[in-house]
């Protein structure tokens, strides 16, 4: 059993009236290591992205660790982060005039969308300090300077290769300070589209110096990552070999959110009822998608439900050879409320059920408004 999964057993056993269900509870021990891990995989600066998990207590006590900055996607979050060192890169793109007039205000560093973001930025200029801007590439930019032998789904995110030299003769014209450029090429894709990225990023880096006259200092290759990203079968030290042909004054980022927090989160939930349906069991949780929607599987065409840990009275239940299985469903009345499964273990009401790898997105892709259900509380530990 992993450390933190065994301390986080032990303090439900001793504390157990101190948390309340459904909840989710976030290791910082984990989320340090996770960015420490990762990093020196990568051997560049490594972005949080706050859009996997945002709970404040936590990014106030993990705040710290992320030295190299964080990625902020609304105002809404904008708000919420407190000030600190760590450098705040603003990347979205719907983000309007209001929102980029705070960012600015706030010494964010903007990731430029669209063309129409710069006529926004060009109208502050002058009246505030503005860092120099950071223009979001499209990915199929890439596929102009170094084919992939995988393809990837196309999106709407940055800006286009024509857009982008618009956008560099328009910083140049109206003296707006370019400091980079970032790239992502989705979810998952890291190990598959790593090493082609680097290399046309390589050479983008020298169209961007070409038409600006002056260098820029960041090259952001996104991410991508997912949480086991350690156990495929990526050459890192190839890749930080291929990063070291970047010219010297390149400073390379790479960001990621799920594989930073994902396996520092558990989502904990206490069976109320058991019942039997035609030969099939079900446990009634206090927690079901309202509080973790991402655990229902409602997205994907076979179902596979997580198979959470189940601690009865401070015993951690081991399954036996009964082929029966228990759904676990939550408080919602939609059908597709069911978020995980036991096999060989006969719940009981009480039991509390404990899913692991829940720290990124869960808590916040989620439809807790419906019915007015209670929103999941969060707990931290060391």
């Amino acid at each position: 059993m992993k450390a933190s999964l065994e301390k986080l057993v032990a303090q439900l056993n001793e504390q157990r009236r101190h948390f309340s269900t459904p909840c989710y509870i976030y290791s910082l021990k984990d989320v340090a290591n996770n960015y420490r891990k990762l990093k020196d995989s990568l051997g560049t600066s490594l972005i949080y992205s706050l859009k996997a998990n945002s709970c404040l207590d936590l990014i106030v006590r993990s705040g710290h660790v992320f030295e190299d900055g964080i990625e902020i996607a609304s105002i809404g979050e904008l708000n919420l982060l407190p000030r600190g060192e760590s450098p705040r890169y603003i990347n979205n793109p719907s983000a309007d005039k209001s929102f980029l007039r705070a960012a600015i205000a706030s010494k964010c560093t903007l990731v430029i969308d669209n063309l129409s973001q710069l006529e926004i930025v060009k109208e502050f200029q002058g009246k505030r300090p503005i860092n120099p801007l950071i223009l979001r590439l499209n990915p199929s930019t890439l596929d102009q300077f170094e084919e992939s032998t995988t393809v990837t789904k196309k999106d709407h995110f940055g800006l286009g290769w024509g857009d982008v030299e618009s956008a560099l003769a328009f910083c140049k014209e109206n003296d707006l300070k370019v400091g980079g450029f970032h790239v992502f090429r989705g979810s998952y894709n890291f190990s598959k589209l790593a090493n082609s990225t680097a290399q046309a990023a390589l050479q983008i880096v020298h169209k961007f110096e070409s038409a600006l006259g002056y260098p820029i200092g960041l090259v952001n290759l996104g991410g991508g990552f997912d949480l086991n990203w350690e156990s495929h079968e990526f050459d890192f030290e190839h890749y930080r070999n291929l990063l070291g042909e970047f010219p010297s004054h390149i400073q390379i980022a790479h960001e990621s959110g799920r594989a930073l927090m994902a396996s520092a989160g558990y989502f904990v939930t206490e069976v109320r009822y058991v019942k039997s349906i035609e030969g099939q069991q079900y446990g009634v949780c206090d927690g079901g998608m309202a509080q973790n929607f991402l655990l229902a599987k409602t997205e994907s065409t076979f179902k596979r439900y997580s198979q959470p840990l189940i601690l009865r009275e401070g015993r951690v239940l081991e399954g036996d050879s009964k082929p029966q299985n228990c759904l676990l469903v939550g408080t919602s009345c939609n059908k597709e409320d069911i978020i995980g499964e036991t096999k060989g273990v006969a719940l009981q009401p009480g039991d509390l059920v404990i899913f692991s790898n829940c720290g990124a997105y869960n808590a916040s892709y989620t439809v807790a408004p419906f019915l007015s259900l209670p929103s999941a509380k969060s707990y931290l530990m060391e």
